[in-house]
């Protein structure tokens, strides 16, 4: 899933459960992404969906969210962090299409380097670029990625419904 999939997702988890903070949702969904800021490194397609996609990394991440927004709001933005870090792992190991670096996330890493993919909804796409090739891998598995409409109308639809109602009040 891309990143704007997974905030759209992260939305959507925000809009179906109140009591959990919104930003730290958003932050939490797409945080296991960062790791895009290698892409066009040479070693990428080894690093991706599995130092950033793990347990560790959204458990460490949430420490620190917690740490810096101070006692009285760390467990909401803590727990935002957790699930919605847990919910972008759960999509991309039941969701990829990308098979350049294997399928599923690396769950626990750094204890072990096995990806994690209970089942794949998605028929991995066969091409040859890979991560090395963005432009031409993203090109290739476009089709796939309908899929995440659904993620963007919903979460469009709750946004406008909440600035509705707030226009109501």
């Amino acid at each position: 899933m891309t990143p704007l999939g997974h905030i759209s997702a992260s939305i959507v988890t925000g809009h179906s459960f109140k009591k959990l903070c919104m930003p730290a949702l958003i932050v939490g969904g797409v945080l296991p992404d960062i790791d895009f800021i290698f892409i066009l490194a040479g070693f990428f397609n080894q690093v991706h969906r599995v130092i950033t996609h793990n347990l560790t990394f959204i458990f460490l991440a949430s420490l620190i969210a917690m740490f810096i927004v101070g006692k009285e709001k760390s467990a909401t933005v803590g727990m935002s962090m957790v699930i919605s870090g847990a919910l972008h792992l759960f999509i991309d190991s039941v969701m990829d299409n990308n098979p350049s670096n294997g399928i599923g996330v690396s769950l626990f890493w750094p204890f072990s380097d096995v990806f994690f993919s209970p089942f794949n909804i998605l028929t991995p796409a066969t091409n040859p670029y890979g991560w090395n090739d963005p432009l031409q891998m993203l090109k290739s598995i476009l089709p796939n990625l309908l899929y995440e409409i659904p993620f963007y109308l919903y979460a469009t639809f709750c946004i406008l419904r909440q600035r509705a109602c707030r226009q109501a009040e």
